[in-house]
């Protein structure tokens, strides 16, 4: 049987040096669909769970979403012990993950039928633990216009 799981690349972002890609952990369905395996840590717009199609580019076009918020958190020196920390409060208490670490950056899944309010409510623990704010990169219509806070449809459903 050929191994389905792949590294993919896409499209985080985009400056004056060129352009940002990320690499993420992904299963290839078809036709240049994926469904992701983790959520980024920099690409907005995603989460763990999706389906995407990838363009050769890197740019994509999210297929369908996979039920889950990726939250991500940046903070420049985090103590190893207050990761290991973090990560086991996400799978206690929303039975989500902490899918990456690299370079301060640190992308955690949660499933959205934990709602807003205790998603919430485990990411101000966290906030408090790693002193650092915490950002929802895939509840957005329009993830990487800041002005824009439009909800995707799924997120405007929620508590």
């Amino acid at each position: 049987m050929e191994d389905k799981l792949t590294l993919i690349k896409v499209i985080a972002d985009r400056n004056s040096q060129g352009t940002v890609l990320e690499e993420l952990p992904a299963e290839y369905l078809s036709d240049q669909k994926f469904k992701l395996c983790a959520s980024p840590g920099l690409a907005l717009g995603l989460a763990k769970g999706d389906t995407i199609k990838l363009h050769p580019s890197g740019d994509f076009e999210l297929i369908k979403h996979g039920g889950n918020f990726c939250i991500q958190i940046y903070n420049e020196q985090p103590k190893k012990e207050k990761i290991k920390a973090a990560e086991s409060i996400v799978k206690r208490e929303l039975s989500g993950s902490l899918d990456g670490f690299h370079n301060g950056s640190l992308a955690f899944t949660a499933p959205i039928s934990n709602g807003f309010h205790a998603t919430n409510n485990v990411f101000n623990k966290i906030r408090n633990l790693l002193e650092s704010e915490y950002y929802y990169s895939n509840i957005y219509k329009n993830p990487y216009n800041l002005e824009d806070e439009e909800l995707v449809s799924w997120a405007r459903d929620l508590d």
